[in-house]
């Protein structure tokens, strides 16, 4: 039998669980008083029908691989399941693994970073690690899964608080990328601009794709001529390409797998894929520049006479834009290593090349867009497929606070130093009456109908 105790403002459900010396009392405590209700007749049922689990005998492992299988699956995308597992089997199995579920509080979390931020060893596929011990950018992806672990352990009803809620994370700052000024993005596009060299001339057009249309990389690789209108210069974004472990393609839900390249190399552990993309928001119609549709078209005449030269066996025509020269596709990394080939060549002393990837691009685009725009979020927002404004503003508020100080500025100017004069009074015209008469003579209604006037206001 299970109780409900009320404690403070909140009710807690109070029963007992294991048998003999090992039976101990369980108290699942914060709830609402409907909760704790709801929580006890389930407890007596399962216990009745001897379903009920002994929440004190999970193990961290135990529960990290049933909330994998039961919510994993279902809800994360390729990429996601890939990192978030690999946290998991790096990282956690191996230290908490045998940990009971119930004996994790907050201060085992904060211990727990601890160690991995000044003792334990980066994992690593092959050779040495780049840095002794686990970075903080690697910790705060850990707490991220697994406080959305601990999250669906409460709601399932093993533990009743999530000790990650107020664990203490090292402190983590994002390194902020360079984005090219409109400046130096001239001078490389200008420098790419080679229909001579294809490997060049498809590099310059992806960069142009991904500044004009405000497109991540992986949008850029999974572009297809079908879906680019050249006379309506539309093109329409609903798929990216993406590298996907092998064991998952049937494994997981919600890829959302729209067509697997074949490999080249049979013993890779990794498949390219044609994939929706993660969220709605990104699924979007973009408007291209005139210039930029004109080069679209001069590269697909590019590649409509490389298909003849090296014919079917040797040209793989996918429908993919931006494709290597015999129509295979071109990852995010493999347009990031060709984007900074390019900066090294250009050798411009202003651009800092260690510093600029291609998503720089992206970020040059958004901040073009909101200045030409005036700030419009909306719009840039629908061009850069973010699901919200506030991802605009959040990410790109000194743009915006540049315009309001240049608002400020301009208030300063036209309202503050530059006060509106009074308007200079205009005198007024002497009557000619000869033009009177003669306009009288030309027309004699309208003397009738000025006199009818006169008489009327004076009958008013």
């Amino acid at each position: 039998m299970a109780s409900i105790v009320k404690r403070g403002k909140t009710y807690s459900v109070v029963y007992y669980e294991g048998e003999g010396k090992n039976r101990y009392q369980v108290w699942e405590s914060g709830l609402s008083y409907t909760t704790a209700k709801s929580r006890k007749a389930t407890i007596e049922y399962e216990m009745e029908q001897n379903t009920h689990i002994d929440h004190n005998d999970i193990t961290v492992s135990e529960f990290l691989y049933e909330f994998v299988e039961k919510y994993g699956e279902k809800k994360w995308v390729a990429s996601t399941y890939d990192g978030n597992v690999g946290l998991l089997e790096n990282y956690v199995h191996p230290y908490w693994g045998d940990k009971k579920l119930r004996s994790i509080r907050t201060k085992t979390v904060d211990d727990f970073y601890h160690f991995l931020l000044h003792e334990a060893e980066p994992a690593t596929n092959m050779g040495k690690p780049k840095r002794e011990h686990i970075s903080p950018s690697t910790i705060h992806d850990i707490h991220k899964v697994m406080r959305c672990a601990f999250n669906q352990a409460k709601k399932w009803e093993y533990i009743a608080k999530n000790p990650f809620l107020d664990a203490t994370l090292p402190e983590h700052k994002e390194s902020k990328r360079d984005a090219l000024t409109p400046e130096q993005l001239q001078r490389v596009l200008e420098f790419t601009d080679r229909p001579d060299i294809y490997d060049l001339y498809v590099v310059h057009c992806a960069m142009q794709l991904a500044f004009a249309c405000c497109m991540r990389g992986g949008e850029v690789g999974g572009a297809q001529w079908e879906r680019f209108d050249s006379e309506g210069q539309i093109l329409y974004i609903d798929r990216v390409i993406d590298r996907v472990d092998k064991k998952l393609i049937e494994k997981l839900s919600k890829m959302d797998i729209l067509f697997k390249f074949p490999n080249l190399y049979p013993g890779t552990r990794t498949v390219i894929v044609l994939k929706q993309p993660k969220t709605e928001g990104s699924i979007r119609t973009v408007y291209i520049p005139e210039t930029v549709a004109k080069k679209l078209q001069k590269l697909k005449e590019m590649q409509m006479k490389l298909k003849q030269e090296l014919g079917d066996d040797g040209y793989m025509d996918y429908g993919l834009i931006i494709c290597q020269a015999n129509g295979r596709p071109i990852m995010t990394e493999h347009l990031n290593k060709r984007f900074k080939e390019v900066l090294t060549q250009l050798n411009d002393p202003t651009i800092n090349v260690d510093n600029v990837v291609f998503h720089s691009l992206r970020h040059t685009s958004t901040g073009v867009k909101l200045r030409l725009s005036k700030g419009d979020l909306k719009a840039v927002q629908g061009d850069g497929g973010w699901n919200s404004p506030d991802m605009v503003t959040r990410r790109y508020a000194h743009i915006l606070d540049e315009d309001r100080r240049r608002l400020a500025d301009e208030m300063e100017q036209s309202f503050y130093k530059g006060k509106p004069e009074e308007p200079a009074p205009t005198a007024t015209p002497a009557l000619d009456m000869q033009a009177l008469v003669n306009l009288i003579s030309a027309n004699p209604e309208l003397l009738k109908k000025a006199l009818e006037s006169v008489q009327l206001a004076n009958n008013t």
